[in-house]
């Protein structure tokens, strides 16, 4: 099964919830890659998927957000790129086990791009190219590439799996609030982004991390408004604080509910939780869903 066969059998698709601020909470020290874990701490990894899949994730992503040569040069990690992505893909397919799709996770390159900075878009489109072939090699079911803070950056990464032939690929890029409405740091808006990542071939968009619920609300829904494309979206739960020494998400799994109550009635069809959302929050997404739908069949 693909995501259009999936979209054809379900109003709405779950995706997974954080992964690195999981790793965290179960013991991953600050400073330590979280890609670094599909080598050291595997069956971590695996739990994760499997928790996730099991409150009702219909796609989990692997844990290769930071696993481009250029973030695991900063780890010492770039001679184990091959392993880590490879290794990723194996864990999620492992627990997806037919019963779940596996994303392929891009982030981004975590330097400047020209003009900005030292890397030229051809290295940049190299370095994404080389990942994302890695994930479609292990078997990988579509390509996310998200928290894009750069829409120019985005579309390398975008042109780069056009390039290496993946069927489906997802851009979620995020946003700041400001006076004028969600805008990217570099200042595209929600509609701009859609309409730009549209004609240049991405079969699914959206937005992810960010500020907490409410400015993804304002995202969704101009987004939702511009698209022709799917759309999805995986909010931050809130903005972090420091409480007993531990990093705390203020936005509970039953906030998240009403949160994803008002993605169903704007018609958003992929629905998921970056920083700080937890299996939890997938499972009273889960029971939304299930209740919204079963509502109008009756």
């Amino acid at each position: 099964m693909n995501v259009a066969e999936l979209l054809k059998e379900k109003t709405a698709i779950l995706f997974d919830g954080a992964n690195g601020t999981e790793y965290q909470r179960r013991g991953l020290e600050t400073g330590l890659s979280p890609e670094s874990w599909n080598l050291s701490n595997a069956p971590m990894v695996e739990k994760i998927h499997l928790e996730y899949i099991s409150a009702g994730s219909m796609i989990v992503e692997t844990n290769t957000f930071g696993a481009n040569r250029k973030r695991l040069e900063a780890s010492g990690l770039e001679n184990k790129l091959k392993e880590i992505n490879s290794t990723a893909a194996d864990l999620a397919l492992s627990a997806a086990n037919g019963n779940a799709l596996v994303a392929g996770s891009v982030g981004p390159l975590g330097a400047l791009i020209e003009p900005y900075g030292d890397i030229s878009k051809d290295e940049a489109r190299r370095i994404f190219q080389e990942q994302i072939r890695l994930l479609l090699d292990a078997g990988v079911h579509l390509i996310a590439i998200e928290t894009m803070m750069s829409l120019e950056e985005a579309l390398l990464a975008l042109e780069a799996g056009r390039y290496e032939g993946a069927k489906t690929i997802a851009v979620t890029m995020t946003f700041e609030p400001t006076p004028e409405g969600p805008r990217t740091p570099f200042g595209e808006s929600p509609s701009q982004v859609v309409q730009t990542l549209e004609r240049m071939g991405a079969t699914i968009v959206g937005s992810n991390c960010g500020r907490g619920f409410d400015v993804m609300r304002a995202v969704a829904k101009e987004m939702k408004s511009a698209a022709k494309v799917p759309v999805l979206v995986q909010p931050n739960a809130g903005i972090p604080t420091f409480k007993e020494k531990t990093i705390f998400y203020p936005e509970n799994p039953e906030q998240y509910a009403e949160f994803v109550k008002d993605m169903l009635s704007l018609g958003v069809e992929l629905i998921g939780g970056c920083c700080g959302t937890t299996a939890e929050h997938i499972a009273a997404a889960k029971k939304v869903v299930q209740r919204v739908f079963a509502a109008l069949k009756t």
